[in-house]
């Protein structure tokens, strides 16, 4: 046992649940690009992850007040994340570069907040043809990729609401940069899953809710040392000995869910992931 341990690196004794009254959470700024009645949803969400300090800001063409009246209700309820809005258009170029180079004013005296850029599918986009919303919502999406490049603004997560699942992973592929959540193709397949075997209910709430354990892409060196072939059979087992649970891994950028090969030795490199659920960690730490 003490020679499996020495080869990972422990996790906190004690789990850092991101609600916890102990933890704060990551802090981050957020802009999202669109606006549906949903998303007052998504900030309550956020809320729960994100520590205080946060910055949630909204770029849309539908006015404020009509968001403020969807938000009001959840307005008195937000403890660590502060709601900001702008009027604009998220597919003009000039409009999206000024709302994403103002995220790099510091908040504080030298600090700066991971960006994330999260697009939805904007209520104006989905009037007429149901496709016009994604295409939207990739431009967007695209544009905002090129504008972090061209002014050097780091973003941490680039992600867009796209309902053609098949649209989203052409776009991921082409661009490895940017991701997609097919919404409502996951909703579809929990609720099948949840109707056929109503015990999944709780498992997909944990999976979900920003309370309690979640999926994790985190660096291999916290599995294995340089030079090691472990099988996905031994990592799943070290992962268990951090109070994690393996599901898959990351070779040269490409997942690998549920390997059908678990005993065979893997050549992972230390820029490879492994991917796995457990509660939240805190600060990511990798072997020194």
């Amino acid at each position: 046992m003490q020679s499996r341990l020495n080869i990972i690196v422990e996790r906190p004794r004690k789990s850092e649940s991101k609600a916890s009254d102990w933890n704060g959470g990551p802090k981050e700024y957020i802009l999202i690009l669109g606006w549906h009645p949903n998303v007052d949803d998504m900030i309550l969400e956020y809320d729960d992850y994100l520590g205080p300090g946060s910055v949630v800001e909204i770029l849309s063409e539908v006015p404020i007040e009509e968001r403020n009246n969807v938000l009001s209700s959840k307005g008195n309820q937000l403890k660590n994340i502060k709601v900001f809005h702008q009027i604009g258009n998220p597919m003009n170029y000039e409009t999206l570069k000024e709302a994403i180079t103002n995220t790099q004013k510091c908040t504080k005296a030298g600090e700066r907040l991971p960006l994330s850029i999260a697009v939805v599918t904007d209520k104006e986009w989905l009037v007429g043809d149901p496709s016009r919303a994604d295409k939207h919502a990739t431009y967007s999406l695209l544009l905002a990729e090129r504008i972090c490049n061209e002014c050097n603004v780091k973003v941490e997560n680039l992600v867009a609401e796209i309902v053609d699942t098949k649209l989203g992973k052409q776009i991921a592929k082409i661009k490895p940069n940017v991701a997609y959540i097919g919404a409502e193709e996951v909703m579809g397949l929990v609720t099948a899953q949840v109707a056929k075997n109503r015990e999944l209910n709780d498992v997909w709430k944990e999976l979900l809710d920003a309370e309690g354990d979640e999926i994790y892409v985190k660096p291999i060196d916290l599995y294995m040392k340089e030079g090691e072939r472990p099988s996905f059979f031994e990592l799943s087992d070290r992962a268990m000995l951090r109070r994690e649970v393996a599901i898959g891994y990351v070779k040269n950028k490409q997942k690998v869910i549920n390997p059908e090969c678990k005993t065979g030795p893997l050549e992972l490199d230390m820029t490879d992931s492994l991917i796995v659920i457990c509660e939240f960690e805190g600060e990511k730490t990798s072997r020194k």
